[in-house]
């Protein structure tokens, strides 16, 4: 209990130097100021709700802040001759380092404290992921403390502040870019993955994530623990000298507690655990992965080839490459076996990763200055009953457990449902708009485009029909085939175009042969307009073509709409996607009750919506009509209340538009496929993988309902960080001030 108490008296006085000294809330607000003014420069324009773009700005502006705050820590005492005093005192040597490393480190937790109002003002437009925050704070907050721990080291090795200043800026830049490419390519190959372990940047990024590992905490504990440490063995050395065997005993103590602390950080990397703070938890095992590694049949044995010398950039893709299969033969009851394999220097080993379809790929690394190009295997390979699946390169982590559950689901599957697109009629197909869509799909399903006909009648049972942007009238045999799949209770999803839309001219007119008028019997129709939102919408790149300058600028034609239905298994995991040059639907609920159906309305525009019918101009710098507004309807399920002659409901997805799911699209929204995927599996009654996809890529998107908003958020945010340290700095100050002009009555003496 002395010695907490100890510290906690000089945290106090540590605390109360720096809030006395004018010269801290400057550099505080200047630090504030410069780290806010970085991150607003783009934030708002990419609007994205996240912080992230912050915290890469903080590892280099806190060279700035924190070796002006501890440079006197002990430096000050040195030369002020109070070092002495202290030690005097019954206060143990690490008692004194304590307290003055939680007083700096406290200091800048409350400087750090500013990023709340901006996620709070964030939060306030958008959906913002708080663990993700939490992670952020976290990962800041223990660079601090190893900053700090440096700063109060090297103040210790030197009578002058701003000596300690400037050699703790000049090794916390050191400190920063160890881990970085440019570094870790001008050392040997051998060397790379050991500098990435030792760097603090890359443990801070994956706390960042909002990831809490314990590889990473320990990290962090040690590196204060070492400066600290080293700091103690400083004043050891003034009070004994070097000739004393207690000191050189003290020395021996502190090498070997550090050469341990390192050497638990090199080999320590596989020991696993961690806690995820995220919403959804995006870095745990999705329900889906956990029933898939259940149900496995028979034993899966994926092996992993990684070469033992990798640069840096990829060890954090290989820690959590292995990571995830270590999570994966933890729930497979022992049905998933995982080899670990090297094929550096192993003729056979990288014959087998070659045989397997692991690819060896070229990394350009810098060595004795001079260029070289080495080699090496990341992948890996799925094999089950003679079967083989595999990703050739594993370039990052992303989508890792996505394409693992599902080629795993794709060779363990036994019977697969039928997916077919019709054909025939100016439809969309798998084969050329859709192949990012197709390639999914066939892990799950068997995928096939047809033209229907009497003669051969569609399985309600195993088959989904997909009707992608019909453009050409659909003759009566084939609607007979349509009719039937639905009365015997099977699925149809239906992307309906309401306008042809020409991207070469910009222009939209109306097109009849959008199979609206099939629809109009069940109570759905898809208007013959072109929807836009003043509010929710996608920044699109126009021109820049053949030597030209492009132009960035909000499309309302390209309307983010927002998820409905928070019951529906199509949208539960889908907050958003981006519907291209897309129709409105409206639904009459007398004829779906007519026909035995209710309907449930997935997606739709803000109340800032609205429509252009007839022929369309689709240009961008145009008037957008403001009256009228309103919240549209942009895709609906509807399912039959009793079952058909098979036992099952009939399903149908309608969606206003058919270019969303193009390749074109899906590669820069992928909350776009995910809805693909999620509405082909809820139709056919399989489970989807769609929310697995979706964990690692969900766009969370900041909506402004006008600029004085924006310049409210950005001005708003970078005053306060001047404002309150400085206003808080002069009250103190002030009325230090006047404490000291008071005067005492002869009574009051």
């Amino acid at each position: 209990m002395e010695t907490i108490k100890n510290i906690w008296i000089i945290t106090k006085k540590e605390l109360r130097a720096l809030f006395d000294l004018p010269v801290a809330y400057i550099a505080l607000a200047v630090f504030l100021l410069l780290w806010e003014f970085l991150f607003f420069r783009n934030a708002l324009l990419v609007g994205e709700s996240s912080l992230r773009g912050l915290f890469d700005y903080l590892p280099w502006l806190s060279l700035l802040l924190i070796p002006a705050i501890t440079m006197g820590s002990v430096s000050q005492e040195k030369s002020e001759g109070t070092l002495e005093f202290l030690l005097t005192h019954p206060l143990k040597d690490i008692e004194l380092l304590a307290g003055k490393f939680l007083g700096s480190l406290v200091f800048v937790a409350i400087g750090l404290l500013f990023i709340f109002p901006i996620a709070i003002s964030f939060a306030s437009f958008g959906s913002l992921d708080w663990g993700v925050v939490a992670g952020q704070y976290l990962g800041a907050l223990f660079f601090a403390g190893v900053l700090v721990a440096l700063g109060i080291f090297i103040s210790s090795l030197f009578s002058s502040a701003i000596s300690a200043l400037l050699v703790t800026a000049t090794a916390g830049f050191f400190l920063v870019i160890a881990g970085y490419q440019f570094v870790t390519d001008s050392v040997p190959l051998s060397l790379a993955g050991l500098f990435e372990r030792l760097a603090v940047v890359p443990h801070v990024e994956s706390m960042a994530r909002g990831v809490v590992d314990l590889r990473d905490l320990w990290y962090f504990l040690s590196a204060m623990a070492i400066f600290l440490s080293l700091a103690f063995l400083q004043l050891l050395k003034r009070r004994f000298g070097n000739q004393r065997s207690l000191y050189r005993s003290y020395k021996m103590g502190i090498s070997l507690f550090i050469g341990i602390a390192i050497l638990s950080n090199v080999v320590g990397g596989r020991i696993p655990g961690r806690v995820d703070l995220t919403q959804g938890r995006i870095y745990t095992l999705s329900e889906p992965t956990r029933t898939t590694l259940q149900q496995l049949p028979d034993v899966v044995s994926v092996n992993l080839y990684a070469s033992s010398q990798l640069p840096a950039q990829l060890q954090p893709s290989l820690r959590d490459a292995k990571d995830l299969l270590r999570d994966y033969q933890r729930f497979s009851k022992g049905n998933l076996q995982v080899s670990y394999k090297d094929p550096s220097g192993n003729p056979e080993v990288a014959q087998a990763a070659a045989s397997d379809g692991v690819r060896e790929v070229q990394f350009n690394v810098i060595g004795q200055e001079e260029f070289q190009v080495k080699t090496g295997f990341l992948g890996l390979s799925i094999n089950y009953a003679g079967k083989k699946e595999v990703i050739p390169y594993i370039q990052n982590t992303s989508d890792l457990e996505y394409q693992l559950t599902s080629l795993i689901k794709k060779l363990t599957a036994k019977e697969k449902k039928q997916v077919v697109f019709l054909s025939g009629h100016g439809e969309k197909t798998p084969e050329t708009e859709y192949r990012y869509l197709n390639q999914e799909l066939e892990k799950q399903f068997e995928v096939e485009s047809q033209a229907l006909s009497t003669t051969t009648p569609l399985s309600a049972t195993s088959t989904t029909l997909v009707i992608a942007g019909p453009t050409q009238k659909i003759d009566d045999q084939t609607r007979v085939v349509i009719k039937k799949l639905l009365d015997d209770g099977g699925s149809i999803l239906l992307f309906a175009d309401g306008m042809s839309v020409n991207p070469q001219f910009m222009t939209a007119a109306p097109n009849a042969e959008n199979f609206s008028d099939f629809l109009k019997d069940y109570g759905v129709e898809v208007k013959q307009d072109v929807v836009y939102d003043l509010r929710s919408n996608e920044t699109v790149n126009f021109g820049g073509g053949a030597g030209g300058f492009g132009y960035v600028l909000p499309y309302p034609f390209w309307p983010r709409v927002g998820s409905v239905s928070q019951t529906s298994p199509v949208t539960a995991k889908i907050g958003s996607m981006v519907l291209p040059w897309a129709s409105s639907i409206t639904l009459d609920d007398g004829k779906l009750k007519e026909k035995g159906f209710a309907a449930t309305k997935l997606f739709a525009t803000t109340k800032f919506g609205g429509s252009k019918a007839g022929s369309v101009m689709l240009n961008p710098d145009q008037e957008f009509p403001q009256t009228g507004l309103g919240e549209k309807i942009m895709a609906v399920s509807v399912e039959a209340l009793s079952p058909g002659q098979n036992g099952k409901k009939a399903r149908l997805i309608v969606v206003g538009s058919s270019s969303f799911l193009s390749d074109e699209f899906v590669r820069n929204s992928p909350e776009n496929l995910a809805f693909g995927i999620q509405s082909v599996s809820w139709l056919s009654q399989e489970e989807s993988l769609a929310g697995i996809q979706l964990k690692q890529k969900a766009e969370r998107r900041l909506q402004f309902e006008n600029s004085t908003q924006v310049q409210m958020v950005k001005y708003g945010n970078m005053a306060l960080a001047i404002i309150l340290p400085l206003a808080y700095g002069s009250f103190r100050l002030i009325r230090r001030r006047n404490l000291r002009r008071l005067k005492y009555s002869n009574a009051n003496i």
